[in-house]
């Protein structure tokens, strides 16, 4: 979403680089994915896991989330907060990233809304979208774009198996939300920088909900849709 004015002249690498926010290097996977992505998503040893046990083993009453519960636990949800801010460099996104932790001890609502539940749990179950549980970048994006009717409805057509056709899709009409949501889902499954950190610390370009929703849809990239939602949710 960085606004570039200089584009096509000769200074156009010096303002890229005076746009980028201090101390931060892009990684490959894109300014908000996760080097351990893949891991999770395949069943392998991950660091979650081993936090998650070691805060047991101190006596916290932790337990795997599984379709016996109702919602993410509270602890376990902080977690992986907790992880994701670990690897931000200190900035307003990472203050709002920990904003959200404390909110998340009064529970947690993952869904933008009980329609965007509804309508994801659709998709993760008629089976079209096996990318959902083995592509974490994808059902984020799809996380993403079924949040909202207007944007599902422009998205879905293009929408495959494992991959979303990006080229054909047409935000016409739509809101600042709905296109920053879209800017986020595109680099969520392309793991290409739409979206600077310094953007998504902005309250004016993301209020919170929003926010929210980006920072849920981050998680699952990060750690794969089988572990943000319980068994009953991503059984097919």
């Amino acid at each position: 979403m960085t606004v570039r004015f200089m584009k096509g002249t000769s200074i156009a690498e010096l303002e890229r680089e005076m746009q980028q926010v201090p101390g931060f290097r892009q990684r490959k996977s894109g300014i908000i994915r996760s080097r351990q992505a893949g891991e999770t998503a395949r069943g392998e040893s991950c660091r979650y896991v081993n936090v998650w046990r070691a805060e047991k083993e101190q006596g916290r009453d932790g337990h795997l989330y599984t379709a016996a519960d109702k919602e993410m636990p509270s602890a376990f949800y902080q977690i992986l907060l907790r992880m994701l801010a670990e690897e931000l460099p200190g900035s307003a996104l990472t203050a709002r990233v920990g904003k959200l932790r404390e909110e998340g001890e009064k529970g947690i609502m993952f869904f933008k809304s009980e329609e965007h539940r509804r309508r994801f749990r659709a998709l993760m179950r008629c089976g079209l979208y096996p990318g959902l549980v083995m592509e974490p970048g994808f059902a984020a994006a799809v996380f993403l774009l079924s949040s909202e009717e207007m944007l599902w409805e422009k998205a879905g057509p293009f929408v495959q198996e494992h991959t979303i056709d990006y080229s054909r899709f047409r935000l016409r009409g739509a809101d600042l939300d709905s296109y920053a949501t879209f800017c986020v889902a595109k680099e969520l499954c392309t793991g290409k920088p739409y979206v600077s950190l310094s953007e998504l610390g902005d309250p004016e370009l993301f209020h919170d909900g929003l926010l929210r929703l980006i920072i849920h849809a981050v998680l699952i990239s990060r750690h794969g849709i089988g572990t943000v939602l319980n068994e009953e949710e991503v059984e097919c």
